[in-house]
C-alpha cells in the first residue's frame, strides 16, 4: 500500500481497496475528515499545482510542527 493510504475496511467489490485520509481544518478550527480515492487525490494535487495562489502561504502539516516541537 502507498505511503499515507489506509484500508478500506469492510469495501463493498466495487469500491476502492484504499484511501489517502485527508483532515481538512475550518477557520474556526473545525475538522472535517475526508476520504480520497487516487483519482480524487490526484485531480486534487493537479489542481493546487497549476493554482498556487490559491494555495494559503502559511500552513502546517502534523509533521512539520511536531519536527518544530522536538527542537
Amino acid at each position: 500500500m502507498a505511503k499515507g493510504k489506509i484500508k478500506n475496511k469492510n469495501r463493498k467489490p466495487t469500491a476502492a481497496c484504499s484511501y489517502y485520509f485527508v483532515a481538512h481544518l475550518d477557520p474556526e478550527g473545525e475538522v472535517t475528515p475526508l476520504l480520497l480515492t487516487d483519482i480524487e487525490y490526484e485531480k486534487a494535487k493537479k489542481r493546487a499545482e497549476k493554482n498556487p495562489e490559491d494555495v494559503p502561504e502559511h500552513f502546517i502539516t502534523f509533521t512539520q510542527q511536531h519536527k518544530e516541537s522536538d527542537k
